[in-house]
């Protein structure tokens, strides 16, 4: 039997196709930045109903870490299965989905909840996990299963995972900067979300 270490394994699910590639490099970096651009613009979205304290911005970073962690174990399991382009893009397909949710349902929602009585922490937190878990478990689908799409053998697993996870950073740090300094001030924060 072959070991998972073994260097003479043969390619896995890599159908060589460079254009395929070059569309996963790609989805990775802009879902990276994408998960930074939600991020910081959920501060904006929360803070005219519940203010930008702390509280806002830990349940905000704290939620978004959470689904992060969720997609990452959703898409490795998906992966796992039958790993094609098509299903990526309808892995990115229902974050684009979510994120459009939230911005038909974000006001009626964070009226409620800042006339609830439940506490600032409760309301942040609920607030947060309904708005922006969806999205980011979506988000967070995408890097595991773009790593299953590029692997070519089990040799090279560990340079692949760690190129896409890098471009997805990137992408992540792309996003922090772009949102603030351009993105948000040009656009707003309605338009940027749509």
């Amino acid at each position: 039997s072959m070991g998972i270490f073994d260097r003479n394994i043969e390619p896995l699910r890599y159908d060589g196709n460079m254009r395929n590639r070059v569309i996963i490099e790609i989805s990775v970096f802009l879902c990276g930045m994408v998960v930074m651009i939600f991020e910081i613009l959920g501060s904006r979205i929360l803070g005219p109903y519940l203010g930008t304290s702390i509280i806002v911005w830990t349940s905000v970073i704290g939620v978004v870490l959470a689904s992060l962690s969720l997609g990452y174990f959703l898409g490795g399991q998906w992966a796992d299965r039958t790993p094609q382009i098509k299903t990526l893009s309808l892995i990115i397909f229902f974050a684009a989905f979510s994120i459009g949710i939230t911005v038909l349902i974000k006001e009626d929602l964070l009226l409620f909840f800042s006339n609830t009585l439940w506490g600032l922490k409760m309301n942040a937190l609920l607030v947060s996990v309904l708005l922006f878990f969806p999205a980011n478990v979506f988000l967070g689908m995408v890097s595991p299963y773009a790593v299953m799409l590029s692997l070519r053998s089990l040799r090279e697993t560990g340079v692949t995972v760690g190129y896409l996870y890098a471009l997805s950073t990137i992408g992540s740090i792309a996003g922090t900067f772009l949102s603030g300094f351009y993105l948000i001030p040009l656009f707003g924060t309605n338009l940027l979300l749509m």
